[in-house]
């Protein structure tokens, strides 16, 4: 009798730890599942395995650039502007120790009355110790401009046309962790200025009066101080961005007279904890202007070094001797590969008034926008933005993320 006791209950004891390790595995499994990494992917990916090597080719191996390619539009004068855009990405030095560096070519043109190239780059050498961003533009441009303050309607436009030559560079080190500080040379030359559709004469344009002849030039030297711990700026998951730069213009570097700008521009990314990528982007910067400023080099809609505000709004909409910027974006994936996303944004932007200086009207405007993966290796998208303004409506196609 005591050994049938014992026989049942050792049977009871073994089912029990049957179950247990059977309850085991499954959690296991259901936890692996839960923690699999999603495998993400891009265009390059699903056309190169559309398309299979010639016979005898070697294996392709990771490589160390990553390039992008795609048409991209704009808007100046009233006009959409083809744009080439051709982005380089890659890192210079250690991967776990060195930010992302990329390269942006902009040739562009409408066939028209616009045309011109542009290059933009950001670089980080080896360990972060030197941060060199810069940009370079040979273009000639046809755009409207409604004079200064944020008041003004359709009916005060009128129309630029100019030949342009702007470059700017600036070398920037590591002073501690991911802080840096630097200067830089600023230059910008307009020539062959013409102006039409004049609502009245005299205009605005010949009212201000600096900056405004058949050509001018500036040359200024730039102070930075920077705060960026993105690990990948063309589209950051993460991080915190902050520039303040004062550029002088001096007398002595071909100005007509002294005048000074200070650009702050703030940014911050927060990552939601979520499977999919869900991340809120928020940026603000002010820009203002002091002494007898250049008409052409005072504060604007898209007329910031990133040349990256008001969506929704043509570029140069509104104009002041001071700007305040800010907006917010929601980023989201919709395919859990990372294939397919899209956003949502809000901005406003407000100028000072020519004659009070002060803050008077703010200008908002809404959109949204879809995103596809093009290259995962540097994380860039090619981007498709739909902007809505007060009397206004643009679109935009480029990549990378606008801020």
């Amino acid at each position: 009798m005591g050994q049938i006791t014992e026989m049942i209950l050792m049977m009871s004891i073994s089912r029990r730890s049957v179950l247990l390790i059977c309850l085991l595995v499954l959690s296991s499994h259901a936890f692996a599942q839960k923690n699999k990494k999603i495998i993400q992917t891009d265009i390059i990916e699903i056309i190169t395995k559309k398309v299979p090597l010639p016979e005898g080719a070697p294996p392709q191996k990771g490589k160390k650039v990553a390039f992008t390619i795609i048409p991209a539009t704009t808007q100046s004068g009233g006009k959409q502007i083809l744009v080439s855009s051709i982005n380089a990405a890659f890192i210079i030095g250690h991967e776990e120790k060195t930010n992302f560096s990329s390269v942006f070519f902009l040739p562009y043109t409408d066939f028209s009355e616009n045309f011109g190239f542009g290059l933009k780059y950001n670089l980080f050498t080896p360990r972060n110790v030197w941060n060199i961003p810069g940009e370079f533009r040979v273009s000639t441009l046809t755009q409207y401009s409604f004079g200064l303050g944020g008041g003004t309607t359709q009916s005060d436009q009128f129309r630029l046309t100019f030949d342009n030559i702007r470059f700017n560079a600036s070398a920037n080190y590591n002073l501690y962790d991911h802080i840096f500080g630097g200067m830089g040379l600023a230059y910008d030359r307009n020539f062959s200025v013409g102006v039409s559709e004049i609502p009245s004469l005299p205009g605005e344009f010949e009212k201000y009066g600096i900056g405004t002849k058949t050509s001018y030039s500036a040359t200024g030297i730039t102070f930075n101080l920077l705060h960026d711990n993105r690990k990948n700026s063309i589209n950051p998951s993460d991080g915190l961005f902050v520039l303040g730069m004062l550029r002088v213009n001096p007398s002595w570097l071909s100005n007509e007279d002294l005048w000074t700008s200070f650009f702050l521009d703030w940014r911050r990314y927060y990552r939601l904890d979520d499977p999919k990528r869900k991340i809120i982007a928020v940026s603000a910067y002010y820009w203002g202007s002091y002494g007898k400023v250049p008409y052409f080099n005072l504060p604007g809609t898209q007329l910031d070094i990133n040349g990256r505000s008001g969506r929704g709004y043509p570029l140069a909409r509104f104009r002041g001797r001071h700007m305040f910027y800010a907006e917010g974006e929601y980023r989201f994936d919709i395919s859990r590969n990372g294939l397919f996303g899209g956003v949502g944004f809000l901005n406003i932007q407000i100028m000072s008034e020519p004659l009070t200086n002060k803050f008077e009207y703010i200008n908002p405007a809404v959109g949204f926008g879809a995103r596809v993966k093009f290259n995962k290796k540097s994380d860039t998208n090619l981007a498709i933005d739909f902007g809505f303004a007060p009397g206004a409506f643009n679109f935009y196609i480029g990549l990378g993320e606008w801020f």
